[in-house]
């Protein structure tokens, strides 16, 4: 089984951990592999040459953060390299603000821009259970989306797989995995209330 995470940011754009201190912290708590995605518009020019001077047991993918226009404002998609394959995640969810439904819908239309393969169900790597629904139509995935050492290790993923980047973006594609959780629950309002609340 290994241990990943799919969702961090480093200071490559509004994070505040290098990425080599990231992967030292996510390296220590025991994971297997970690995605750096950082955001799209604030990249550094030397973004690619600064992972790939990271030097990890860990098994490292490169990615970025997609600003993405939608009718219902901007949303995030993770875009995460392989090999060959590609994983695009359609990231925190509950930050929309909106109601499930409204939510779907969202999601439906960032789909016929980008090929989604999974959707995340945890907002800064808490559980939000609304999110976490079989009507996403998506495999659903738990990741922390770190800016500090204080959000790292609350959401991860664990897959049965080859040690190959592309064995675990297809194990997640096809939604073999397991989502894991150290931290509390968010309780996320659609319609009244505050956005998010802790339980």
């Amino acid at each position: 089984m290994l241990k990943g995470q799919l969702h961090t940011h480093t200071t490559c754009s509004d994070g505040n951990l290098s990425p080599q201190e990231v992967a030292d912290i996510y390296a220590g708590m025991g994971f297997d592999f970690l995605a750096f995605t950082d955001h799209d518009h604030l990249l550094k020019a030397s973004y690619r040459e600064t992972i790939a001077s990271v030097r990890s047991k860990l098994l490292i993918f490169s990615g970025v953060e997609l600003t993405v226009s939608s009718s219902k404002g901007y949303v995030h998609v993770s875009r995460i390299e392989g090999e060959r394959e590609h994983l695009h995640i359609f990231n925190h969810p509950a930050d929309c603000g909106l109601p499930l439904k409204e939510t779907l819908r969202c999601i439906a239309e960032v789909a016929e821009r980008f090929p989604l393969d999974a959707v995340e169900a945890t907002s800064h790597g808490f559980s939000t259970p609304p999110f976490d629904s079989p009507e996403i139509g998506y495999p659903r995935v738990a990741a922390d989306d770190s800016h500090d050492l204080s959000d790292c290790g609350r959401g991860w993923v664990e897959v049965n797989c080859a040690r190959e980047k592309d064995a675990i973006i297809l194990a997640i594609r096809e939604g073999r995995f397991q989502n894991g959780h150290a931290g509390r629950t968010l309780a996320v309002s659609g319609n009244r209330g505050p956005l998010v609340q802790f339980v």
